[in-house]
């Protein structure tokens, strides 16, 4: 891991990696034009949820992390904390509302890990392009 947002390669994409960063280096990086805004005020309130709950981890894929001038999605995967059922049980708002993105796949591009091993799976397929040649590319997690 590596703490500084590389420059894209030729190809588009982040070099191979997970780049970790703030909330801010992510928006102003990510999130200052066009489109751009509106999928990164979505990445903002998952960032936001996340906190309220406790997630452990978040990591960014998608168009919007690629050199894409209109992106079409941000995806992003996260490591909810292991009393995540428990607080969505005692009816914790922020709970109620990732458990129903997670259940309903709306938007279908938050994805919930629940332990290291979804995790690094999840962010195993993340770290490969959907190109022809899978070539592996760069993600970012955001520190919560």
């Amino acid at each position: 891991m590596a703490d500084v947002i590389p420059p894209f390669r030729s190809d588009g994409f982040l070099p191979e990696g997970i780049y970790v960063c703030t909330e801010a280096e992510v928006t102003f990086r990510f999130g200052t034009q066009s489109r751009r805004r509106r999928l990164i005020v979505r990445l903002r309130r998952w960032i936001e949820l996340g906190r309220i709950v406790g997630a452990l981890r978040l990591a960014v894929d998608g168009s919007i992390v690629t050199a894409k001038t209109e992106p079409d999605d941000v995806d992003a995967v996260m490591l909810v904390p292991a009393n995540f059922a428990e607080q969505a049980q005692a009816g914790i708002e922020a709970a109620l509302e990732l458990e129903e993105m997670f259940a309903t796949r709306q938007p279908e591009e938050l994805f919930a890990a629940e332990d290291e091993e979804d995790w690094n799976g999840l962010c195993e397929f993340f770290t490969r392009t959907r190109e022809p040649d899978s070539r592996r590319k760069g993600i970012v997690e955001v520190r919560l």
